[in-house]
């Protein structure tokens, strides 16, 4: 008993003091499992139940003879609030014309008159604080619904005294939806709206007992990837306030005939503002309904006290298409249509491959790939006393795989077509953002204890560093590093029937994003495309709170339960029948 004490502080102090050179764990292992939320995902060693088929399906050969049933559900709160200023030592644009200091406005700015800055003045979302207006998941058949659950289901099977456990489930892998609807919100600027998420809908599993003390398992997953996405877009750089500052000068410069032939007023159609809301960018539903992935598990127990168990997750790789439609203002197609306007500059369109017929959208197919990485996770648990479990676990995922999220298009999108004269090199149909993400290695830790035979407490901890580079952080990818606290409790009742409960918070560290910190959020080079917040400083705050409740028991028990019901339901509707013909008695 003192060899396992000893043994168990010098594991949790290696724990706390491990050093971890990880950066990154994005969406992945939040909200799956009632009893591993609790644990903070600590569970490698000592797999929760049925949910063994994501975490480690070696674990499969714990669950008890005979049939067990498990389901769960799991709520999710997110909160994101985020607040923009205007970066006081920037010099703004075209010398101050649009930017922070009010002495280079021009003298005609009135924010009455101009509320937007059209034609010069501060950025409409310097002073801005706003949090997202709610949240989001996408149904199978169904669609989108304005609030987060994840359910799961699975069953298991194995025959007295068989080596072999066989079960089946469906869960939510990974996952995250926000909205972000209220008026005034700058977040529309990057995300409107999003939803992104890998439902696994069936997962066959089993695991053998190749001796007392060491199980082997595999599972395999057949899911659903979807992603939905709903932007505005602005494009605050140089070039685009030069075409502004063009069509402003030459809106009166209007020589009779020669400029009906040549270049007719105002040039470039008057040109776009840097902070104007011109274009708006639709993706729905985009989808592979088929992304198989399997998981490989060993669970290795050669004493009571101890474990150490061992998962391999694969990657999964989901070829996404759906319908997209890119919205265009009354200005961009005026802007647009000034390039054929007259022979001149309809040859000068089409030497630079301009577009030259502006309409009010574009719409039709796109298709992307998606990557959620492997991983692979390891741990122990102790038992130093009889009632207490630690347990202690490493995960590392391959994120650096993720270089870019790549859009393509079929057709040449207008908006990509202008972006080339602003050094864009992706071509007409692609839209590319670079991410450049990176691998993981990061630890966790729990604790259980039986209070009594049929009540078990349980708390853990883990530090979850971000996957994405602050270099290229954007409000799409929003999760820095963040940490993830669990606790729960579970209870035992008769007929073998389990129930656990746990509240679990994801606390992402508080960020600051100066301008030009980034080249997807912030970035004044406008060569970089998708910068819809140059000139701009960037705080945020985020978190995620989640509850969730779990029932195992046997499958007989559960029939049982759902006999009575089908009996009470028969029972009322025989009692509500307005139909129903009562027996007269015919006896006298």
């Amino acid at each position: 008993m003192k060899q396992r004490l000893i043994t168990a502080y010098v594991l949790l102090a290696a724990a706390l003091f491990f050093p971890v050179t990880s950066h990154a764990v994005l969406t992945e292992q939040v909200a799956i499992d009632t009893r591993a939320m609790s644990l903070a995902n600590t569970c490698t060693a000592d797999p929760p139940g049925l949910m063994s088929v994501h975490y480690n399906p070696a674990g499969l050969s714990l669950l008890p003879e005979g049939k067990t049933f498990s389901n769960s559900l799991t709520l999710v709160h997110i909160e994101r609030t985020g607040r923009f200023n205007a970066d006081p030592e920037w010099p703004g644009l075209m010398n101050g014309t649009w930017g922070p200091d009010p002495d280079k406005w021009p003298d005609t700015y009135s924010k009455e008159t101009d509320p937007n800055s059209d034609h010069g003045g501060p950025d409409p979302l310097d002073g801005s604080e706003y949090s997202n207006s709610g949240y989001q998941m996408y149904v199978p058949f169904y669609g989108t619904i304005p609030f987060l659950a994840a359910p799961t289901l699975g069953i298991s099977s194995r025959k007295k005294n068989s080596p072999w456990t066989f079960a089946y489930a469906n869960y939510p892998a990974a996952g995250a939806g926000l909205l972000h609807e209220d008026e005034g919100d700058p977040y529309q600027y990057g995300v409107k709206s999003m939803y992104l998420q890998h439902l696994v809908y069936a997962a066959p599993s089993a695991s053998y007992r190749v001796s007392n003390s060491l199980s082997l398992g595999v599972s395999v997953g057949l899911g659903q990837q979807v992603l939905g996405v709903e932007t505005n877009v602005r494009t605050p750089n140089e070039l685009v306030a030069l075409t502004r500052v063009i069509g402003d000068a030459t809106k009166d410069l209007n020589i009779p005939v020669v400029s009906q032939q040549t270049l007719p007023p105002p040039w470039l159609g008057g040109g776009l503002g840097p902070y104007a809301h011109d274009i708006t960018l639709k993706l729905d539903e985009l989808r592979d309904d088929f992304s198989p992935t399997y998981n490989l598990g060993l669970l290795w127990r050669p004493r009571e006290w101890f474990s150490f168990g061992l998962t391999y997750q694969s990657e999964a790789v989901a070829e996404l298409s759906g319908k997209y439609q890119w919205q265009y203002s009354d200005q961009f197609q005026k802007h647009v249509n000034w390039n054929s306007s007259t022979e001149m500059t309809l040859q000068s369109a089409g030497m630079l491959d301009l577009p030259t017929n502006g309409v009010p959208y574009q719409e039709g197919t796109v298709t992307t790939t998606n990557i959620l990485p492997q991983s692979v996770h390891t741990g122990i648990m102790l038992k130093p006393v009889s009632r207490l479990k630690l347990l202690f676990d490493v995960h590392w995922a391959n994120w650096s795989v993720v270089k870019e999220n790549r859009f393509t298009f079929d057709q040449d999108i207008q908006l990509l077509k202008l972006a080339k004269m602003m050094g864009y090199t992706e071509g007409n149909r692609d839209f590319v953002v670079n991410r450049d993400m990176k691998d993981t290695w990061h630890w966790s830790a729990g604790l259980e204890y039986d209070v009594t035979d049929h009540l078990t407490v349980r708390a853990g901890y883990e530090r979850r560093p971000s996957s994405l580079n602050m270099e290229q952080f954007d409000v799409l990818f929003f999760l820095p590093d963040a940490t993830l606290y669990g606790a729960g409790v579970g209870l035992k009742l008769p007929k073998d029937v389990h129930i656990d409960l746990s509240l679990a918070c994801l606390l992402a560290d508080d960020i600051a994003i100066d301008n030009n910190e980034s080249t997807n959020l912030n970035s004044t080079d406008f060569t970089r495309i998708g910068n819809m917040f140059a000139g701009l400083d960037y705080e945020q705050e985020a978190a995620i709170y989640m509850v969730s409740f779990k029932v195992t028991m046997p499958l007989e028990v559960q029939m049982e339960h759902l006999h009575h019901q089908m009996e009470m339901v028969k029972h009322l509707f025989s009692k509500l029948n307005p139909f129903k013909k009562e027996k007269h008695d015919t006896s006298h």
